[in-house]
């Protein structure tokens, strides 16, 4: 982690947003979603799920690009995701009506997923065992390695700085935010367009659902009465400036990037902390960072995957270090309308952590009917809630113990 000093201490602001997501196409079409509580759950498409005993998931709906693409992008649902999303926040910087004044070596990429990494593999097996087209030549035209995503976007937005792509598990999307965050603080560059982007491949259905990890019919996160996750598929991105960049160039300023905190607890491979140490941690990493007390947090996104022993461990965390305050602050999970999207699930969540800054809406827990004493914090039940807070904070937290929260605070 960088250190941070008043020396060197700088503000990094957002200034773009872009949004694809099971409920709708683009920012304002999902926020729009978000707020009314809406189900992004449906029946498979992408493949037959004959053969399990789980058939729905969160899927993008009716996704069409209005611009004529090279081959390698229209073949790859992760790229087009993403392209959709980067274009719409640059767009909404007014960096792309300009950017080609400004030194496009300090305009880096980060950009987290999942899915990239499996589905390589999955058109591999699928080309090996289809009667037809087994040439090598179709084998390797087939394989786009995770840092594609990267690489596509550097192309299209002509970013020539550094790049990465964070393969966190789920994650993902916030430990890139965080390696953008320090990028920005230590002057090395003057804009990162950051997030993440996941689909939904075949081998990762199979491997939540022999997990019995799997909801049926609804992700009920903090229910007690819930049955497991929901897998959902989209892209999240956020331009990330410099503070003295964005305000010298003229850019509206969305909302500040106040700080994260990391950490692994190596508790199990796939078990959550019980009682939620490495969350503590990221969580109270991320304060000390953004320099705010449990007291200054307004609103949590929380990681909310709607699996039993996960919404257990992630209030004990923050009961653990919000104490009494705990009951004051409304957390709800978004994976309740768009499932659980994976690497790209809390670039996603930031993206709706500065939507609910912006407009002082906060988006609700669908699906909660029955109380669980053991999760008996404030998740905004069904409903939207209208309230201007300063500052949100947004946890993930993956398989393995890794941890990542992120702090967005109304620019002052």
């Amino acid at each position: 982690m960088f250190l941070i000093t008043e020396k060197n201490k700088s503000k990094v602001v957002i200034t773009g947003l872009g949004l694809v997501t099971p409920v709708g196409i683009g920012v304002q079409k999902s926020w729009e979603s978000f707020i009314h509580g809406c189900d992004g759950a449906n029946e498979m498409k992408s493949f037959d799920t004959s053969q399990y005993k789980v058939h729905r998931s969160c899927e993008v709906k009716d996704f069409h690009l209005d611009v004529e693409l090279e081959n390698q992008i229209k073949e790859n649902t992760i790229h087009k995701y993403v392209y959709y999303a980067a274009r719409e926040a640059l767009q909404e910087s007014g960096l792309s009506h300009d950017k080609s004044s400004f030194n496009k070596e300090r305009f880096g990429i980060a950009m987290g997923t999942l899915a990239a990494e499996l589905t390589p593999h999955e058109r591999l097996l699928r080309l090996h065992t289809s009667k037809k087209d087994n040439g090598f030549d179709k084998i390797v035209a087939a394989v786009y390695p995770p840092n594609s995503i990267t690489n596509i976007l550097a192309q299209y937005f002509h970013f020539e700085g550094p790049t990465m792509v964070s393969l966190n598990a789920c994650s993902s999307g916030n430990h890139a935010i965080a390696w953008a965050y320090d990028l920005l603080i230590e002057n090395k560059v003057d804009v990162v367009m950051v997030g993440g982007g996941d689909m939904i491949p075949q081998t990762e259905f199979t491997h939540f659902h022999n997990l019995k990890a799997l909801a049926p019919e609804h992700c009920q996160p903090f229910d007690k009465n819930r049955q497991g996750l929901m897998i959902g598929e989209g892209a999240g991105i956020l331009i990330m400036e410099r503070y003295e960049f964005a305000r010298k160039r003229g850019a509206v300023i969305i909302a500040e990037m106040a700080g994260y905190g990391l950490s692994c607890d190596g508790f199990h491979m796939t078990a959550p902390h019980p009682e939620g140490e490495g969350a503590v941690k990221c969580m109270g990493d991320a304060l000390k960072m953004a320099r705010l007390s449990p007291s200054d947090i307004g609103y949590i996104n929380a990681h909310g995957t709607g699996t039993p022993h996960n919404d257990k461990a992630e209030t004990i965390a923050i009961k653990h270090l919000f104490r009494d305050h705990a009951y004051n602050i409304p957390c709800s999970s978004t994976k309740s309308m768009i499932g659980h999207l994976m690497g790209a699930a809390s670039a996603v969540e930031s993206v709706i952590c500065c939507l609910a800054l912006r407009y002082g809406i906060l988006p609700p827990t669908i699906h909660y009917h029955t109380p669980d004493p053991e999760c008996d914090l404030d998740y905004i039940p069904n409903r939207a809630r209208e309230l201007t807070v300063k500052h949100v904070l947004n946890n993930s937290f993956a398989f393995g113990g890794n941890n990542a929260t992120t702090i967005f605070s109304k620019i002052e």
